[in-house]
């Protein structure tokens, strides 16, 4: 096959793309490399989101930062940091320095979530009203954000995670955009720029009505809408309870919600709706990037820029 041509939803709308990659799929010796091979498929700048799980180890990231910066230097890689299991501010400026010198001082953007133990690492940002005791100095993202520890150290954008179903039974939608809203304006205020980056989401509705929401509110904050790649019915059940959002529809067809999202995303604009999809690659990388590939080409959506060599991800990786 020869390289797929993009049909955009229209001349002017495209979405950019981003994903999750787990620091251990970079670094485990029967990962690695074909991580890494599949990653140099994906289009230069793609920001690649790095989860920050309560096992991993201490240099975790800092390993898997200088892995993407020598093998991947065309991603712009995104490291999270879990509010609650800082130990302390100098803890977080010596991380921070660390991944400094792990990209050759390019790290421009982190992800900041509040950290509570047992969610996936982007939906963990828990109760902003309640918020659970810590250890360390940072009980909540707002926490963290206020201690002037990112700018100081080089970090231009903040990713803040967004809630299209609100927080449990606890925090509405309504009140979590106020809870978001407070974050961005803390980031502004210290001259940084802030992200919205949203939970996983079945419901292409919900979704797209949070970003709706938040437009209403007159937050401007670009937003990467969460929507998950193929994978199996039961894993995406499980990843629906360990994030606390409504499971999936029985036969959930992963490119039916994406073109939900590209109808809303050309009615909206650039402006007033989504910068980018956010997926979540559960069923396997390589399989998400096949499915990215085939509806890009199918003129589902159009990525900016587009997939690049995607008859590799067919022929160089089965």
């Amino acid at each position: 096959r020869g390289r797929v041509q993009v049909v955009a939803l229209s001349p002017h709308v495209y979405m950019r793309l981003s994903l999750e990659v787990l620091p251990t799929k970079l670094l485990g010796s029967g990962t690695s490399s074909l991580t890494t091979s599949l990653l140099a498929l994906v289009p230069r700048g793609t920001r690649v989101y790095l989860p920050s799980l309560p096992g991993d180890a201490p240099a975790a990231m800092g390993a898997a930062l200088a892995h993407l910066h020598a093998s991947a230097p065309h991603v712009e890689p995104v490291p999270h940091i879990a509010a609650s299991r800082v130990p302390s501010e100098a803890e977080l400026l010596r991380r921070l320095d660390s991944w400094q010198e792990a990209c050759s001082n390019q790290l421009s953007e982190v992800l900041v979530v509040r950290g509570d133990e047992g969610a996936h690492d982007t939906a963990a940002h828990g109760n902003p009203a309640s918020p659970r005791p810590s250890g360390g100095p940072f009980a909540t993202t707002l926490d963290l954000l206020e201690s002037g520890a990112l700018a100081r150290r080089g970090v231009e954008t903040v990713g803040l995670c967004g809630h299209p179903e609100g927080i449990g039974a606890t925090v509405s939608t309504g009140e979590g955009i106020v809870h978001l809203k407070g974050k961005t304006a803390a980031l502004r205020r210290a001259g940084q720029q802030p992200r919205i980056v949203t939970q996983i989401c079945f419901d292409a509705e919900r979704a797209t009505g949070f970003v709706d929401a938040l437009r209403a509110a007159e937050e401007e904050a670009p937003v990467s809408l969460g929507l998950v790649g193929p994978a199996k019915a039961q894993l995406l059940q499980r990843m629906a309870l360990q994030c606390g959002v409504r499971p999936p529809p029985p036969a959930t067809e992963p490119s039916e919600l994406l073109e939900r999202v590209a109808v809303w995303q050309r009615l909206r604009g650039q402006r007033h709706g989504a910068e980018a999809i956010h997926i979540y690659p559960f069923g396997g990388l390589r399989t998400t990037l096949q499915w990215l590939l085939r509806v890009e080409g199918e003129g589902v959506i159009g990525l900016a820029p587009p997939l690049e060599a995607g008859a590799k991800l067919w022929a160089g990786h089965e």
